[in-house]
């Protein structure tokens, strides 16, 4: 009895509950548990939404916008939590003896692809209100426009649109020659890292 009150005691301790908090923060020795599952769910989302749109340019069909509109409204919410948790936490040292060029491309590459994903939903969705295109989603809702119909805004922000979209493949292509280069070149454990391992630096 005494010691299940003292553990209740210990678990209740201000310093408990702060180190708690801390372990759903990255560091700089590893990513987060949240980070981790985040990382996992935004790529799924994004290579969701990549695959959709491409059979959508092949076979348009109502139900694929629907259900595209539906993943990028997810991933706005996620992304920006992403970001900001991105540029408030400290990120984990490189593995081994990196290039110091080549950890500033990599981190800038990160957070550029973790502002991307902010902005590029925000695009689409004044692109499609300029243009007076409802933004539907399965079950017949509507997500409300952010502006009033303008065809010249619409082209404007379609031009923003593509360039941020080809802007982001291209990081999206480094990542992942960097993800692979990695793992099956240099052979250290960053892949594993993402996956919750434990590494040593």
């Amino acid at each position: 009895m005494q010691q299940t009150a003292a553990s209740h005691a210990q678990r209740s301790w201000p310093g408990h509950r702060r180190r708690s908090a801390t372990a759903l923060r990255d560091n700089g020795l590893r990513f987060s548990p949240v980070t981790i599952a985040l990382h996992w769910l935004v790529a799924a989302l994004v290579l969701s939404i990549i695959v959709i749109e491409s059979i959508g340019l092949l076979r348009p069909e109502p139900s694929l916008v629907r259900l595209e509109n539906l993943l990028t409204a997810l991933l706005l919410p996620i992304s920006v939590y992403r970001f900001w948790a991105r540029v408030t936490s400290y990120h984990p040292l490189p593995l081994g003896t990196p290039n110091p060029v080549e950890v500033i491309v990599s981190r800038s590459v990160a957070i550029g692809l973790a502002l991307a994903m902010v902005l590029l939903p925000i695009a689409a969705w004044l692109c499609k209100s300029a243009a007076d295109i409802a933004i539907e989603l399965p079950g017949g809702y509507v997500i409300p426009a952010l502006m009033a119909p303008s065809p010249s805004a619409a082209g404007v922000l379609r031009v923003l649109f593509d360039v941020g979209g080809a802007a982001f493949l291209l990081g999206l292509a480094l990542h992942l020659f960097g993800a692979l280069k990695n793992h099956f070149v240099l052979k250290n454990d960053v892949l594993k890292r993402m996956l919750g391992k434990h590494v040593e630096l």
